[in-house]
């Protein structure tokens, strides 16, 4: 039998895991790996915020969809506002759904927090804005702690590392997306681009041993089911920035078939040749779990 949790255990394993009053802090969550929640989602951000009290924040990214440019007539009806709902999951939906949120007015990478700090932090946070500024407020110059809630699996990286990328100008041959979004400020409709290199996510993981070196865990435990930890994200960014300095390359995943590590950045380690070779290998070992036909079509239009 599947054992409920509630919000009296939530609060309970945040406050053992190390989450304190006053606390700025981004929150990163699968709730799968919590368990059965008991108000879902809606309940941990109730626990937050209890923990955290009236003098902390809790914030997370709330990101949403962009679409190939220029926009389909379809995707042009698609207007990104603050009520727009994220695909980062039922945790970002709950905080921008909730009362007390304030969402920033990025168009795409928007951020939303509740809490004592949470105006001035999302402020500042515009269609002008670089995507992952709020992260570099909360490591620079607000003390901000990352709560990931989750496998390093599960939930990949501790959002610094896409500052890191930003600082260092790492650049990327991204395809042409953006959305169309209102804009509170003329009350328009306008078009926006993303301009930003972002990453694939997975390895950004290779961080962690380097973190846990220098001290930057913080804490580690549980909150339900999931494993967890907390992070310092002033440290983590330093050292993200230090080993990227050296070494460009190193937050690139180990997958052959990555078209987002393998080919996409300037320093990519791959070629072309090599990763359509990986990529029909890979459709070639899938053919012998089945659906042989379906794949070999696949296979001849790929090479073709």
């Amino acid at each position: 039998m599947i054992e409920p949790i509630d919000k009296q255990c939530l609060t309970e394993d945040l406050q053992v895991l190390g989450v304190k009053q006053g606390e700025m802090l981004y929150v990163k969550v699968s709730m799968n790996s919590i368990g059965y929640v008991i108000g879902g989602a809606k309940t941990l951000v109730d626990a937050l915020l209890e923990v955290v009290g009236p003098t902390g924040t809790i914030i997370t990214n709330s990101f949403v969809t962009c679409y190939p440019l220029p926009l389909s007539n379809k995707n042009a009806q698609k207007i990104s506002d603050r009520y727009t709902l994220s695909y980062a999951g039922a945790f970002a939906n709950a905080m921008t759904c909730h009362p007390d949120a304030v969402c920033s007015t990025h168009p795409i990478q928007r951020f939303v927090a509740i809490g004592a700090h949470a105006k001035e932090l999302m402020a500042d946070h515009t269609p002008e804005s670089p995507a992952y500024d709020v992260l570099k407020v909360l490591a620079q110059s607000a003390g901000g702690r990352n709560l990931k809630i989750g496998t390093d699996a599960k939930v990949v990286g501790v959002g610094t590392t896409h500052v890191a990328i930003d600082i260092l100008g790492f650049h990327k041959n991204n395809p042409r997306l953006g959305v169309n979004y209102y804009d509170y400020e003329t009350k328009q409709i306008k078009t926006f681009e993303r301009t930003w290199s972002g990453g694939c996510g997975v390895g950004f993981n290779n961080f962690i041993p380097f973190y846990r070196e220098a001290g930057a865990i913080k804490a580690e435990g549980k909150v339900g089911n999931a494993d967890s930890k907390i992070t310092d994200m002033k440290q983590t960014l330093e050292i993200e920035l230090e080993k990227l300095s050296k070494e460009p390359t190193f937050f690139l995943c180990n997958q052959p078939t990555c078209r987002d590590c393998r080919l996409s950045w300037d320093f990519s380690d791959g070629s072309a040749l090599s990763f359509k070779f990986h990529q029909v290998k890979k459709m070639l070992i899938l053919a012998k779990k089945g659906g042989v036909q379906e794949t070999f079509r696949k296979v001849t239009k790929y090479v073709a």
